[in-house]
C-alpha cells in the first residue's frame, strides 16, 4: 500500500541497545479474520525518539492512480511528486494547512513544500481535479516507529527501548474518530498483542479510471 526508504533504512539508522524490544501486533476483524494493510505506529512517552536524517518520498501518479495509496512519512522527509503517465494531472489537498494544487504535466516531477510544523500525526487528503477518482492520503508522523500489517493482519516494530508507548492503528477508510484507534501499553520485553476491532474494516476504494472519463486524456 505505501513504500517509503524509511522503513527498509531503518534498522540500520537506529542504534542497537540492549533494552531494545520488539512489538508484534495481530489486528483482527471480529470474524477473526485478518486485517491488511492497516497503519500501525508507536510513539515513545518516556523517552526521546532517534534523530534520522531526511528522506526522499516519491509518490507517483500512475495509471490513473497515485502510487502508493496511502504514503507514510516523518516531518523532516522530503516529498516529491511523478507523473509517470501520458497525460497531465491536477493534484490538490485541501486539508488544513496544508493546501496546495499544481498541474503536473507527463513526466514532470515536483517537490511537496510548505507543509505544517504542527506535532503530532497529521493526514493529508489529496485527489485530481481532472481525474475526479482519484485519491491518495500522506500520514506525517514525528515518530519512526510505523509499519503496516500484513495479509494475516500482522504486523512488527522495533522499538528503541522499552517503557510506555501510545500505539495507534490508521487507516483513512476506517470508521472512528480521526481514523484512528489508540491505546497506551507498558513494554517491558518482547511482547505479543492482539487488536480485535469492533466492526469489520472496509475495503479500500478501487483506484482506476473508468471509460466514462477516456475523454479526458487529451489533458
Amino acid at each position: 500500500m505505501y513504500k517509503s526508504p524509511l522503513l527498509a533504512s531503518l534498522a540500520l539508522l537506529i542504534p542497537s541497545l540492549s533494552n531494545a524490544a520488539t512489538l508484534d501486533v495481530t489486528v483482527l476483524n471480529p470474524d477473526q479474520s485478518g486485517v491488511q494493510g492497516m497503519i500501525l505506529y508507536a510513539e515513545p512517552l518516556e523517552h526521546s525518539i532517534p534523530d534520522l536524517p531526511s528522506q526522499k518520498i516519491e509518490i507517483a501518479q500512475k495509471d490513473r492512480a497515485f502510487a502508493p495509496y496511502i504514503t507514510v512519512m516523518q516531518r523532516q522527509d522530503e516529498v516529491e511528486f511523478s507523473n509517470q503517465d501520458d497525460f497531465t494531472h491536477h493534484i490538490y489537498s485541501i486539508s488544513g494547512e496544508n493546501r496546495f494544487s499544481f498541474k503536473l504535466r507527463s513526466g514532470q516531477s515536483k517537490a511537496l513544500e510548505g507543509l505544517s510544523n504542527n506535532a503530532g500525526s497529521e493526514t493529508i487528503a489529496m485527489g485530481c481535479n481532472i481525474h475526479d477518482w482519484m485519491s491518495g492520503f500522506i500520514l506525517i508522523l514525528d515518530t519512526p516507529y510505523f509499519t503496516e500489517t500484513g495479509k494475516n493482519g500482522q504486523a512488527t516494530l522495533k522499538l528503541q527501548q522499552t517503557g510506555k508507548y501510545r500505539l495507534t492503528l490508521w487507516h483513512p477508510q476506517l470508521k472512528t474518530t480521526d481514523n484512528r484507534l489508540t491505546k497506551t501499553i507498558n513494554l517491558a520485553n518482547d511482547q505479543n498483542i492482539t487488536w480485535s476491532l469492533a466492526n469489520r474494516f472496509e475495503v479500500v476504494p478501487p483506484q482506476a479510471d473508468e471509460e466514462d472519463f477516456e475523454f479526458l486524456d487529451k489533458y
